[in-house]
């Protein structure tokens, strides 16, 4: 049994010169309670809220964008003798913020640049799951005593277009402290490979581009060419070592027919 509630409240500021923004509040509330053979997790509840703020700025050339967020978050587990673990209750503050700001090079051409600092809280599932998950075929650990997820990051982005070409580049890379991720021990029980709830500094890096390109108009049929590459590596920090589970380098390309009535796709995908 699954259930949630959530809701969100938002001001919005109006526009002064070129400055608009918003205000607002969140809340998050589940309570999960797993039954059967296949309980990996202990009755768990979440409670989360948090307040944020938008800002942004257009001064014609240039324009810049900030946010903020501060979200509680409280995880607590039911003591349960089937999986061998006590009651739970943990709580966290994180504080989040972001600045950025693009440049006008010519005509419908911008280039930007994003930075951020992220904090997130681990889930209940990070937190408390000790036993076989019939979803992922594994046998998961959690850590109860994980800490905060924290990460610093840089995004380099360039938007542009011409009379029948869209294109959207981004280079990325973060640096994590306490990294949340689940790694293989090598064990076995229940049948199943036992997974573990790690923590530990790393960096991510990577890159994404998106193009499209109207090629000719059929009849009613517009004709266009689209493709998509988005490439990503994740490592420990002092460790030779990759992180597991980051997606693979994938390309992918489509050719499509458009009208009124009737839309036709192909597309291939490498990954």
């Amino acid at each position: 049994i699954n259930q949630g509630r959530e809701g969100r409240l938002e001001f919005l500021q109006r526009d002064r010169g070129g400055w608009q923004g918003a205000i607002g509040g969140q809340f998050f509330i589940r309570d999960l309670n797993i039954v059967g053979a296949e309980k990996f997790l202990p009755e768990a509840n979440t409670t989360q809220f948090g307040v944020f703020t938008v800002q942004s700025l257009d001064l014609g050339a240039v324009r810049a964008e900030a946010g903020g967020r501060i979200e509680s978050t409280r995880q607590t587990a039911k003591a349960d003798s089937d999986l061998g673990t006590p009651d739970y209750r943990r709580s966290y503050t994180a504080y989040s913020g972001s600045l950025g700001a693009n440049y006008e090079l010519a005509e419908h051409w911008r280039v930007g640049i994003n930075a951020s600092y992220t904090q997130r809280a681990p889930s209940a599932e990070e937190l408390f799951a000790n036993g076989p998950h019939a979803g992922t075929q594994a046998f998961e650990v959690g850590d109860p005593f994980l800490s905060k997820e924290k990460s610093k990051g840089l995004e380099l982005l360039l938007r542009g277009k011409g009379g029948r070409f869209n294109v959207t580049a981004s280079l990325y890379h973060s640096w994590f402290t306490g990294f949340i991720y689940e790694t293989a021990t090598g064990m076995i029980e229940d049948d199943l490979p036992i997974f573990q709830i790690s923590q530990g500094n790393a960096r991510h890096f990577g890159a994404e581009i998106e193009a499209s390109f109207d090629v000719a108009q059929i009849g009613d049929y517009a004709i266009s060419l689209d493709g998509v590459g988005d490439y990503s590596r994740a490592k420990l920090t002092g460790s030779a070592g990759n992180l597991p589970r980051i997606p693979a380098l994938r390309l992918l390309g489509g050719l499509q027919a458009k009208s009124d009535p009737v839309t036709a796709r192909i597309e291939t995908e490498w990954v």
